[in-house]
């Protein structure tokens, strides 16, 4: 069986216009540098589809998933129900990579010409936009000062 030493999510293109229940998207996987199956979300609550171009290579990567750690839950219902970690699968793990490239996606074009910072305060998903003040050292100097212990992260930072 194939050992897998990377997988990555490449090309990704999401239809945010399509994404009700789960993120739409397309893309393409690749399992040690070579193009190991397309994907595709349909947007609608469903699996993700993946179409490899080898089924031992299939079968490798959902091994390799399988032996991943579960995912811990983050969802506030079901934590309050006192859910156990999600086992994580294939279909799991593409998922997460869709949402955590997506996210990344959203930070560098709000980063883009403003500084953006979280501060502990903020619930999730809130945050500060200092339009019009691009990121610098100098700049971050300053929010530092200004917002002391209260400062959980320029966001800005996860991008030099």
């Amino acid at each position: 069986m194939t050992q897998i030493k990377t997988a990555v999510i490449k090309s990704l293109k999401i239809a945010t216009n399509m994404s009700e229940e789960t993120i739409a998207f397309t893309g393409s996987l690749w399992i040690n540098g070579k193009k190991a199956a397309d994907l595709k979300n349909d947007g609608q609550g469903g699996a993700n589809f993946a179409w490899f171009t080898d089924k031992e290579l299939e079968k490798a990567f959902d091994a390799y998933c399988e032996s991943l750690p579960p995912e811990p839950q983050t969802d506030e219902w079901a934590i309050e129900r006192g859910l156990d970690a999600m086992s994580m699968d294939s279909d799991l793990w593409i998922s997460l990579e869709v949402a955590r490239i997506e996210e990344a996606q959203y930070w560098k074009r709000k980063c883009a010409k403003a500084m953006c910072i979280i501060l502990k305060r903020h619930k999730e998903g809130q945050f500060i936009q200092y339009k019009g003040w691009p990121y610098t050292t100098g700049a971050a100097k300053v929010i530092r000062k200004k917002h002391g212990d209260d400062l959980l992260e320029i966001v800005n930072e996860r991008f030099i």
